[in-house]
């Protein structure tokens, strides 16, 4: 792996990208003027890492716990849990992998065993079987555990919710599932499959469920594709962009449209338009001589437009901070104010830390010259605080409310890292 200061080396630490379960874990920002811990919780995350840059004066982080695991192990942090899921093996027979899963030959076919443990400690919680899966993530809402099945194109199949406590099955459905923290109303879609990728937009019948029972509460259906957002707030609102550009805004818990407005074409994604604070900002095509894109914020109280602007930045990320829509460059963070368009850019060291996924963009990791993981709080800053480093190898590495998880080099074993109080 070449050091030299600059140069990009890209590293996919995670799992699952692109699909409707992802982007439902970012909380809407309304829900995240609480504790730095919660901002972190419901995370199936995946880690983007630049190589290069100095050394980061920090400790090492210690393990307080490690699972065992099989290679192919499906592996969630759920807010205080940590969920793995393995091939069940046969009834009344005891996992024979010396890794501590189960070993595939001794699979029962149609089923997976899912099993839930106690963070930062390690201990198991509960352990139960459910019908199989190509892959399977978790997330956590309330006191449920959501569990996502997909198909070998990654889309969303299905959802199960199971008590977080106990494991016991509340409800199944089979259709994906949009949710945000605090809410306890989802939306029920079906994802469909376009050159983007699984989970872009959704199509058919879209159903808004109660999540104490899974049952549905009203429904819709869309002419063709869509975008679907749940946004949180004193009236919870479910807000669908369809790929005509009309845009319906509904109250999430009753289905009455509230109001409905137009968008100029744009590629319409689950992050494109941004759902921020009361607006939302759209990325799409500028129609004014010599630009080729703009970003133009539009309100939710008529989906009237308030401003318009060209967009120059290039290969950005997009982030939420604190209810600011920020984005991260190559060199640098920017800030767009809400208010009038403007942006306020602050120059990094041109080798940026990066976000880990489902932090609410709190925490980021940078991959060291010697090949361990830094780890620092405060990401939506170009200088964030140093938390202490992994050791060389870790990957797969997860977010939760207090913990952090990576699967160690040999991919048997997880190990369990507390995170400092903020």
């Amino acid at each position: 792996m070449s050091q030299r200061p600059g140069e990009w080396v890209v590293i996919d630490l995670g799992t699952a990208h692109g699909t409707v379960d992802e982007e439902r874990l970012l909380p809407d920002p309304r829900a995240r003027g609480r504790s730095w811990r919660r901002r972190l919780a419901a995370a199936t995350a995946g880690l983007v890492l630049v190589c290069g840059g100095a050394a980061t004066a920090s400790p090492p982080f210690r393990p307080t716990a490690a699972v065992p695991v099989e290679a192919g192990s499906s592996v969630s942090v759920a807010g205080d849990l940590l969920v793995v899921a393995d091939p069940a093996p046969p009834a009344g027979i005891a996992p024979t992998s010396s890794a501590g899963g189960t070993a595939g030959g001794d699979a029962v076919e149609g089923l997976v065993e899912l099993r839930g443990y106690d963070l930062p400690a390690g201990t198991q919680r509960w352990r139960l079987r459910l019908p199989a899966a190509m892959s399977q993530s978790a997330s956590r809402v309330g006191d449920l555990v959501l569990v996502a099945s997909r198909d070998s194109i990654r889309r969303q199949t299905g959802t199960t919710a199971i008590d977080a406590a106990t494991g016991a099955v509340r409800w199944s459905r089979d259709d994906a599932l949009l949710t945000v923290p605090g809410v306890e109303t989802g939306l029920a879609v079906e994802e469909v499959r376009s050159a983007s990728g699984a989970g872009r937009r959704v199509a058919g019948r879209i159903d808004a469920v109660d999540l104490t029972t899974g049952r549905s509460r009203w429904h819709t259906r869309v002419p063709s594709t869509a975008v679907a957002h749940v946004v949180a707030g004193d009236r919870p609102l479910a807000v669908l962009v369809l790929d005509s550009g009309r845009t319906e805004v509904r109250d999430l818990a009753g289905g009455a449209l509230l109001r409905a407005g137009s968008l100029p074409p744009a590629d319409y994604a689950p992050d494109n338009p941004r759902l921020v604070a009361d607006a939302f900002v759209l990325r799409h095509p500028d129609s004014r001589l010599g630009q080729r894109s703009a970003l133009s914020a539009y309100n939710l109280d008529d989906v009237g437009l308030e401003w318009s602007r060209p967009d120059r930045a290039r290969d950005v990320r997009w982030a939420d901070c604190d209810g600011k829509l920020c984005g991260r460059t190559p060199e640098g963070i920017w800030t767009l104010d809400l208010d009038n368009g403007g942006l306020a850019f602050a120059t990094g060291d041109g080798l940026p830390w990066l976000p880990v996924r489902g932090s609410a963009d709190q925490l980021v990791f940078r991959l060291l010259p010697d090949e361990r993981v830094a780890v620092a709080s405060g990401g939506t800053t170009t200088s964030p605080r140093p938390l202490g480093t992994l050791p060389a190898g870790s990957r797969d590495c997860r977010a939760g409310e207090t913990a952090l998880v990576c699967r160690g080099g040999d991919g048997h074993e997880l190990a369990i890292y507390s995170l400092p109080s903020p």
